[in-house]
């Protein structure tokens, strides 16, 4: 991870045992130190902005300073997500209190758009009837140090972001380095004003405005889908079947389903192993696994044996020709859950069916009913029983 100096020293004087992120205890105190530290830094800015703005007249530079003012809120919300998303969890709550992050990350975005709406609104009646501004090289300067204090303060918070894998302080670090580029468009819109050209002024607002709302969707849309349930990354699916593997009974995993709270993470997944195996056998195997997932990912994971006759000829038979079809469809993607279940009247195959996630319900039907008369050309007299696998599993 990349070190700065400052950030640094503030975090190991601050946060004691501030390496052991893996603590929500530990969590909660570096997300609290980022919002007290963007409360005091950003008070003081938005007294000099204003202030400034003020005495020459700069609807920008006000504009920037109120920008500023809103940083001080968002910290205050951060500071409340981080208190309530730290709270075990409770009856009601028996998931834990991990959302409520993704929450005040959204509430930082539509505060963000809003004030940038604002800021339009007042810039383009700035643009229509200009006023002169009197800036000297003292305001000039004063202004970029506070766009250095700012970026420095985005850094701070995108570290601390980083560090413990939040939303929130990412969210809250764009919001600060948003604060920094508006002010480097205020700088330029108040020189030239200084300058002889006044509608540079409504046109820096307006600038700043539209930064602040587009900034304000890219961080709703980065916490919507989380919020509403997202995949797992393809790498952690990986992992997870890695880990699985690593236990020598196990031939592999699928069906992964992964749901995220904040710092807390469920895991549901089935795993295959041979039908040789005792059921006390095939329950320490469970165990294993979900024991090595909690130590490995901090994940609370349900496990689920399926048994798979690695000795049956049709078995075999049945695999090698799905093997086949796999290679001639773009939307039939895997199997998995094979067996072949014999009666007195037929053999009676049976499987889970993986299709493209990207396919709709219809393909999905066409795709299952064209591997059914695949498989019955080669086995007629089988019944043949194909399950689609649902949308929101993996592996």
């Amino acid at each position: 991870m990349k070190k700065a100096f400052l950030s640094d020293l503030i975090i190991k004087v601050a946060v004691p045992g501030y390496q052991d992120i893996a603590d929500p205890r530990v969590r909660t105190r570096i997300g609290q130190l980022e919002a007290w530290v963007s409360i005091l830094v950003n008070a003081v800015l938005t007294a000099v902005k204003l202030v400034l703005g003020l005495m020459v007249n700069s609807l920008s530079l006000i504009a920037d300073g109120v920008h500023t003012l809103s940083d001080v809120v968002t910290s205050v919300v951060v500071l409340f997500g981080f208190k309530v998303s730290g709270k075990p969890a409770d009856k009601e709550h028996p998931f834990g209190h991990g959302r409520v992050e993704y929450v005040t990350t959204l509430i930082i975005a539509v505060m963000l758009a809003v004030v940038g709406f604002e800021f339009i609104k007042s810039a383009i009646g700035r643009l229509i009837e200009p006023v002169p501004i009197a800036a000297s090289w003292g305001v000039l300067i004063a202004i970029f140090l506070t766009l250095l204090v700012k970026f420095w303060l985005g850094q701070f918070s995108m570290l601390l972001g980083l560090r413990i894998d939040s939303l929130t302080l990412k969210a809250d670090a764009w919001h600060h380095r948003s604060d920094a580029i508006s002010s480097l468009l205020v700088l330029a819109a108040v020189g030239g004003s200084a300058l002889g050209y006044p509608a540079l002024d409504g046109v820096g607002g307006i600038l700043v405005g539209a930064y602040l709302i587009w900034s304000g969707f890219v961080i709703a849309k980065g916490v919507i889908d989380p919020l509403l349930g997202q995949p797992p990354s393809p790498q952690l699916v990986g992992r997870i079947r890695e880990l699985c593997r690593a236990r020598e009974q196990v031939i592999d995993a699928h069906d992964i389903t992964v749901h995220d709270y904040g710092h807390h993470r469920f895991i549901a997944l089935h795993v295959e192993v041979s039908d040789q195996l005792s059921a006390q056998e095939s329950h320490d195997v469970a165990e294993d696994i979900q024991d090595l997932l909690r130590q490995e990912l901090g994940a609370y994971a349900t496990v689920h044996i399926d048994p798979i006759d690695l000795d049956s000829e049709v078995v075999h038979q049945v695999s090698g020709l799905l093997d086949d079809l796999l290679q001639q469809s773009e939307t039939f993607a895997g199997y998995h859950d094979l067996r072949v279940v014999t009666t007195p009247e037929h053999e009676v195959i049976l499987f889970d069916m993986v299709v493209s996630h990207e396919t709709s319900a219809g393909k999905r039907q066409a795709a299952r009913r064209w591997v059914q008369r695949e498989l019955l050309k080669a086995f007629p007299d089988a019944r043949i029983n194909i399950h689609i696998s649902p949308p929101h599993v993996y592996g």
